[in-house]
């Protein structure tokens, strides 16, 4: 869990209205698997312009974990079309989500990296996207300077 969330907030904050943590929060230098399933989100990876997340997935489907990846938007992300719908979204695009695929290299390694570590650390697999490592989940306009793009992964 995040050094500045309690464990209260967390479950009383309805996952689809979680932020990215504070950018003034100090970055931490790998990304740290917790050792069992965690029971509430937590906090694995964090430097100023990224934040990995995990969580217990919240719906009834196979799933059991959702990995999420904060990201302030920048050059490199502005123009990815997130599969949850935005005022953003309504404009004249493509309407198919991007995938990790279409991150710069370093990020879309460390994400995949997490991936990797979480099916192999608690023995599971992504189940969504279908194929792939993660899907550009949605676009977060109003949060931050120049707003924030999250990317998620559900693994069961």
């Amino acid at each position: 869990m995040s050094v500045h969330v309690t464990e209260q907030a967390v479950r009383d904050t309805p996952a689809a209205n979680s932020s990215p943590p504070e950018p003034t929060a100090p970055p931490t230098a790998v990304i740290d698997i917790p050792d069992a399933l965690p029971q509430t989100e937590t906090t694995v990876y964090r430097d100023p312009k990224t934040v990995l997340r995990i969580r217990p997935a919240q719906t009834a489907t196979d799933a059991q974990l959702c990995l999420t990846m904060y990201r302030h938007i920048t050059p490199d992300t502005e123009h990815l079309t997130p599969e949850r719908s935005s005022y953003w979204r309504e404009a004249e695009f493509d309407a198919s989500p991007n995938t990790v695929d279409a991150l710069p290299e370093a990020i879309y390694d460390r994400y995949v990296e997490a991936v990797e570590r979480l099916t192999n650390r608690f023995g599971l697999s992504v189940v969504r996207p279908t194929t792939g490592y993660g899907v550009c989940h949605r676009r977060h306009d109003s949060l931050g300077k120049h707003g924030v793009i999250s990317f998620e992964t559900r693994l069961g």
